[in-house]
């Protein structure tokens, strides 16, 4: 596995967005014997992932939060070390309805076997990239010190594509946007802001929550502080 994690790290190296990164990892597990990959970036509030599987699979696995008791990412943050596994190798007995509904779903969309390489994020965050295959499979697994590494890259080119896109925000925001946002960041409320601009104030509220929803924020605060962290205002 080493020399594709080689080049996989190489076509990480010249990922420009989310699509390019899915490709070189859909690549990597096909190169490594397998049908798909999953690469998740987990902490204890929230999930993301990037992965080969259908939108149903997908979208069932997130709703119904799957990834408590996921079988695979609790092995993951027992051991923190790569490992192979298979799905006849799961516990069986006593499982709840939610449990039996997930085995279902996974012996569907081919989750038989597979390997995991789990790695500690930050602020006890977990990120995991694992590849499976809808057959028994035992894969020469290389050195797991390379295979954390190249989980780490993936997070990184990750975080670095997403601020790249993010300071790109700038060039959406229009010049009244700009202006309302580089008021609110000097402290200034809205209606203040519509006196020293001579704009009205809704119009100003307007300017302002575009300006949030293009730098991603959940309130004003946070969209100030993207801002100015960015270099956008």
């Amino acid at each position: 596995m080493d020399g594709q994690i080689t080049s996989l790290i190489d076509a990480l190296d010249t990922s420009n967005d989310q699509r390019s990164i899915r490709n070189a990892l859909k690549s990597f597990s096909l190169a490594c014997g397998f049908e798909r990959f999953a690469y998740f970036e987990m902490t204890s509030k929230e999930i993301s992932t990037i992965n080969s599987f259908p939108l149903e699979w997908q979208h069932d696995y997130l709703r119904s939060q799957f990834a408590r008791i996921d079988p695979v990412i609790t092995m993951a943050k027992r051991l923190m070390q790569m490992f192979t596994w298979t799905a006849k190798d799961w516990p069986s007995r006593h499982l709840s309805s939610e449990e039996k509904r997930f085995r279902s779903m996974a012996k569907q969309y081919g989750l038989c076997s597979g390997v995991s390489i789990p790695v500690h994020g930050s602020y006890g965050s977990l990120l995991m990239l694992s590849l499976t295959s809808a057959q028994a499979t035992n894969p020469t697994l290389g050195s797991a010190a390379r295979a954390e590494q190249a989980v780490l890259y993936i997070h990184h080119r990750l975080r670095a594509i997403a601020d790249s896109e993010l300071m790109n925000c700038s060039l959406t925001l229009s010049s009244q946007e700009a202006v309302c946002l580089k008021w609110a960041a000097k402290g200034k409320y809205m209606r203040e802001i519509s006196l020293i601009t001579n704009l009205q104030y809704r119009t100003v509220q307007f300017y302002l929550d575009n300006a949030r929803k293009k730098l991603d924020a959940t309130n004003l605060v946070e969209a100030v502080s993207i801002a100015k962290d960015k270099g956008i205002i």
